[in-house]
């Protein structure tokens, strides 16, 4: 059931990632007393990922998460389509309760509302790259015309025309970025991280 909508389209409200040690013991002395990454490790055996992050973001905006390799950014983005639990906090898209969801539920909501290119692209070795694109239509059921129709549209856009039919090992790494990007970006996603 969706709740009552803050305005913002997703909302990130006090997410934990604690890996290793979860005890309460543990917990509380990372989020209660804010101890350092170091302690939690040495003394808990705990790995804190994320601690205590909370954010909005309105429809239509773009947001942007940096900090310095290993601060936790990848870990924070994968908790808002549930790639990574957390081990605390809440996540709300479009006033429905991401945690909510079980595992169809979850599965349909990834498919029809969220796009995500990863950092290694995760592009198929044995798809050619027009394949590559056309996949999360593929998976949605659309026929193959339409698919492979939207697939060339977008490929054109990311400015690879003519490279549909090569594989991810045939191409630079800015130009797999690209196919990447393309593939999020033809099921037209409402969010895409």
């Amino acid at each position: 059931m969706p709740q009552e909508n803050s305005g913002s389209f997703i909302e990130i409200k006090n997410i934990s990632k604690i890996f290793g040690n979860t005890s309460k013991e543990a917990l509380d002395a990372i989020t209660k007393q804010h101890i350092s990454k170091q302690v939690a490790l040495e003394e808990y055996n705990s790995v804190i990922g994320v601690s205590d992050v909370s954010f909005n973001i309105n429809p239509g905006e773009i947001f942007c998460v940096m900090g310095l390799s290993g601060s936790g950014k990848s870990t924070l983005v994968r908790h808002i389509n549930r790639l990574l639990e957390p081990t605390m906090g809440q996540i709300l898209i479009d006033g429905q309760d991401v945690m909510a969801l079980k595992k169809k539920e979850l599965q349909d909501f990834r498919n029809k509302k969220i796009g995500m290119v990863f950092q290694n692209f995760a592009l198929m070795p044995h798809r050619s790259v027009i394949d590559n694109i056309a996949m999360p239509l593929e998976i949605r059921g659309i026929n193959k015309n339409k698919r492979y129709g939207k697939a060339n549209e977008i490929l054109n856009i990311v400015e690879l025309q003519g490279w549909g039919n090569k594989y991810a090992h045939e191409l630079s790494g800015g130009m797999q970025q690209r196919v990447g990007l393309a593939r999020a970006l033809a099921a037209d996603p409402e969010i895409l991280l």
